[in-house]
C-alpha cells in the first residue's frame, strides 16, 4: 500500500482551486468524527469507519506536522490513500491543514470543524482562514435530533448542517448526521447524494 498522501518531509506548498479544497472539506465534514466511549469527539490512533461512497477513514497519531502535534485523518478510496485531514482536540476539533497529491495547504488560524460538545439544537459556529490567494470560511448549525437507519444500525443522531464559502465564489452544502458514541452516522451533500455509516471499528 502506498504511504498516506501528503506526509510531511520534501512536500511542496501550493496554493489549491477553491473547487478542489472545497470537495476536501466536504470530505472531511463526511469524515468519521465518532467519540471513544469515554469522549465527546475521537482521538484515539487506530479508529476507523467505512461508508458506502467505498471511502474509508482511519485516524492514526499523534504526528507532528509544521511543529504542532496533531491526529491525522486519512481518507482512502478502494485501500489507496488519497488524502488527509491534520486535527487538533481541545474543546473544539479544528483543522489546522489539509494534503493530497503531495501538497500541504495548512490553515492559520485553525478551522472549527465541531464545537465544544455536548451539541444541542439550535447551536451555531463559524471560522475562516486565508490561504495563499483566498479565504475559506466553514459554518455550521445544529438543526436537531432526526432518526437515522443505516447498515451500521438504527440511531438518534443530530442533523448539522455545515456550509463552506470560499472568497472567490465557491460554496459548499453538507447534512451530517452526528451520534454521541459513535460518530458521522450520514451525510447528504447539496445535490441530495446520501452516504451512509456502513461498519466502524474502534
Amino acid at each position: 500500500m502506498r504511504a498516506p498522501a501528503g506526509r510531511p518531509g520534501g512536500r511542496r506548498r501550493v496554493g489549491w482551486p477553491a473547487a478542489r479544497l472545497a470537495c476536501l472539506l466536504a470530505l472531511l465534514a463526511g469524515a468519521a468524527l465518532a467519540q471513544t466511549p469515554t469522549g465527546y469527539y475521537p482521538d484515539a490512533d487506530g479508529m476507523s469507519w467505512t461508508y458506502s461512497s467505498g471511502e474509508t477513514q482511519q485516524l492514526s497519531g499523534p504526528r507532528e506536522v509544521d511543529g504542532q502535534q496533531v491526529m491525522v485523518l486519512t481518507h482512502y478510496f478502494q485501500g489507496v490513500p488519497v488524502s488527509e485531514d491534520y486535527l487538533q482536540y481541545g474543546d473544539d476539533v479544528v483543522s489546522v491543514g489539509t494534503a493530497s497529491g503531495g501538497a500541504v495547504v495548512p490553515y492559520d488560524p485553525p478551522l472549527v470543524i465541531y464545537a465544544a460538545g455536548p451539541l444541542q439544537a439550535g447551536q451555531q459556529w463559524k471560522s475562516t482562514t486565508q490561504l495563499s490567494d483566498f479565504s475559506i470560511t466553514l459554518s455550521a448549525e445544529v438543526l436537531g435530533v432526526r432518526g437515522v437507519r443505516t447498515a451500521a444500525g438504527r440511531f438518534n443522531a443530530l442533523q448539522i448542517r455545515q456550509r463552506t464559502l470560499t472568497s472567490n465564489g465557491g460554496s459548499t452544502v453538507l447534512d451530517l448526521f452526528f451520534v454521541p458514541g459513535v460518530g458521522v452516522v450520514r451525510f447528504v451533500t447539496g445535490d441530495g447524494t446520501t452516504i451512509d455509516l456502513i461498519e466502524k471499528n474502534f
